[in-house]
């Protein structure tokens, strides 16, 4: 049996500076051919294990040495085994390996696969930095029929740049760029203004509902 810490080991996601400095040179017009690919290739690959985790978590896991996939039952206790090589573990074991990691893929999950799609197909820097730009710029959305558009919930960024929730936030609002990604960023900016028309939208019918009640109680007492 493989220990805890053996072999799971998934990508870690990439420094807030190191995304500052290719924007400020984007800015610049500097195309700077080695950090647009460190870059790139830093996102390929977390992006490939967002995709493998959030398998796994509905109970497909890949052997970490043949990429055999391994079906489980959520079992803490269950022995996953590869029938394709020696590779085994427990569920537990590798559920801990990615806990608290943001390496659940959610409803952003299109996203990283799309550009590990993608990225391989792209052969200019300015190619890949389009790419990178769309993919930082992804978020977690969350639909209902009672709206009429997905509703905002969480920058995608947050599963591929360091920080907590709202310092990602902060950076990617602040993040400058050249002109040609103001339109990435202006979409940006529309997906996370569908939280606070949610938020009003919810509120006015909470109002409503409890005027509504508010008014039926009235007539009762007369």
């Amino acid at each position: 049996m493989n220990t805890e810490s053996e072999l799971i080991k998934w990508s870690p996601r990439v420094s807030q500076q190191k995304i500052r400095l290719l924007y400020e040179k984007d800015a610049k017009g500097i195309v700077d051919d080695e950090l647009i690919d460190d870059v790139a290739f830093s996102f390929f690959v977390r992006c490939q294990d967002i995709i493998t985790v959030t398998d796994a978590s509905l109970g497909r896991v890949k052997c970490i040495k043949c990429e055999n996939i391994i079906f489980h039952k959520w079992n803490k206790e269950e022995i996953l085994k590869c029938k394709n090589c020696s590779w085994e573990t427990t569920w537990g074991i590798y559920f801990k390996s990615y806990q608290r990691k943001q390496l659940h893929g959610g409803t952003a999950l299109e996203g990283f696969k799309n550009f590990v799609n993608a990225l391989p197909k792209a052969r200019s820097p300015e190619e890949k930095m389009i790419l990178i730009d769309q993919l930082i710029h992804e978020a977690h959305q969350w639909t209902d029929s009672r709206y009429k558009e997905p509703v905002f919930t969480r920058p995608a960024a947050v599963n591929i740049i360091k920080g907590k929730m709202k310092e990602v936030m902060l950076f990617l609002d602040q993040l400058s760029g050249s002109k040609k990604r103001k339109e990435t960023h202006d979409i940006w900016a529309e997906k996370v203004l569908t939280w606070d028309r949610y938020i009003k939208e919810r509120e006015k019918k909470v109002k409503k509902k409890n005027e509504k009640n508010e008014k039926n109680g009235k007539k009762k007492r007369y």
